[in-house]
Parts: structure tokens; sequence; C-alpha cells
């Protein structure tokens, strides 16, 4: 599972890429600012309702998936630079080229 420390670090890159201080997307989540900082850098512990608030402003999905899930999306992200097809990779090409001769 992912850690506290991981979220708050793609909820600082995602802030970061949509170019919003970390007071102004506090303000529109309303929430202090103290509280995203201490999210972005792992520290504290955040009440859901202002992750979603958070994730909501920056148009990311919270979403919860089975760790086996979890695992091949890890090693498909990992390995995407290599070319190499992963587990995940396989399974969902199988699944386009099944759904193509439909």
């Amino acid at each position: 599972m992912a850690s506290i420390l991981d979220i708050g670090e793609q909820i600082r890159r995602a802030r970061k890429a949509r170019k919003l201080s970390a007071v102004d997307l506090a303000a529109l989540a309303g929430i202090h600012r103290n509280t995203l900082l201490a999210l972005e850098t792992g520290k504290g512990n955040i009440e859901l309702a202002k992750l979603l608030a958070i994730c909501g402003e920056l148009a990311l999905e919270l979403e919860l998936v089975p760790q086996a899930v979890a695992r091949l999306r890890r090693a498909d992200a990992d390995s995407a630079g290599s070319g190499s097809m992963t587990e995940l990779s396989e399974q969902l090409h199988g699944l386009m080229n099944k759904r193509s001769r439909s």
C-alpha cells in the first residue's frame, strides 16, 4: 500500500504541474496550508474528507485496488522505460485483441 509520503509526493507533483501554490490549493480545498504541507512531506495524519477535497481540486482520483493489482501496476510502470511487456501489459494487450476480433 502507498505510504502517506507517497501520496503526499503525488499531491505535490500534481499541484506544481498545475502551477498552484500550497496556499492557493489549501484555500481551494478548504483546509489550512499547514495541513497540506504536512501531507506533502509525509507528516501528520490527514482526515479522509480533506484528502478527497485536495484530490478533487487537482482532478485526481483516490482509488483503492487489490494489492495484487497494485503490484502489477508498479511492475508495469517500472518496466515502461525498458520496452518490455509486463504481465499487466500482456493481459491488457490480450483483452484488446480479443475485443477487436469480436
